[in-house]
């Protein structure tokens, strides 16, 4: 009996290392096995035209997706892709239309996985075209000391707006920023933030010292 135990004990720290490595790599192994799995996800659709998808259906569809097991894993539990749009579509008269769901415009959000089916292959949309309306740009900003100059690049752009709303857009506001530790000039990239879409997204805040007297 104690030469069984001392046989089972001797060097037992090496042996229990070797077991959890022994793991490890199976795991490792595991995680980056190629395979396929079908996953059901909700879809969010991403126009690429002048116009705002505001219906559609199904609002989920089946994918037959292959990658590393590890970021199937990933896929099924965000359980959400974006669907890039055409940039034209066919629509009827009341804005509805039917959209072809091509794989490559399904965007993963893991990189190593690719989509091999869509079920269905068709959703319909119903669309509201938008038009373009040009809006200034307000400052949001705090902290301003007395000797600053301040000039937004450009002071105007245009807003992606959906008809019936063009009334509501007056201006839009940048990101808010604290400026209370500038001290000299600076040239600062600011957000737009605006729920519509906005050309360009961002503007340069340039800071100008001003000089006494002046």
């Amino acid at each position: 009996m104690k030469g069984i135990l001392d046989f089972i004990f001797y060097k037992f720290h090496y042996k229990v290392l070797a077991f959890v490595f022994a793991i490890l790599l199976w795991l490792l192994a595991t995680n980056k096995e190629i395979t396929e799995a079908e996953i059901r996800v909700s879809i969010n659709p991403i126009p690429t035209g002048n116009y705002e998808v505001v219906d559609y259906s199904p609002k989920e569809i089946e994918l037959t997706v292959e990658g590393y097991r590890k970021d199937l894993l990933i896929l099924r539990e965000k359980g959400q892709v974006n669907v890039l749009m055409p940039k034209e579509l066919s629509l009827k008269e009341n804005g509805k239309g039917r959209v072809e769901l091509k794989e490559e415009n399904i965007l993963l959000p893991v990189s190593s996985a690719k989509v091999k089916k869509v079920n269905p292959k068709y959703i319909d949309v119903k669309v509201e075209k938008l038009i373009k309306k040009v809006v200034p740009v307000k400052l949001e900003a705090t902290g301003i000391r007395r000797n600053l100059k301040l000039i937004l690049s450009p002071n105007y752009v245009i807003v992606y707006v959906p008809e019936k709303r063009k009334k509501e857009v007056h201006l839009v506001k940048t990101e808010k920023i604290d400026l209370s530790s500038i001290k000299g000039n600076a040239e600062i990239y600011l957000n737009i933030v605006s729920k519509f879409r906005v050309e360009p997204d961002r503007v340069k805040l340039i800071i100008r010292t001003k000089q006494e007297g002046r």
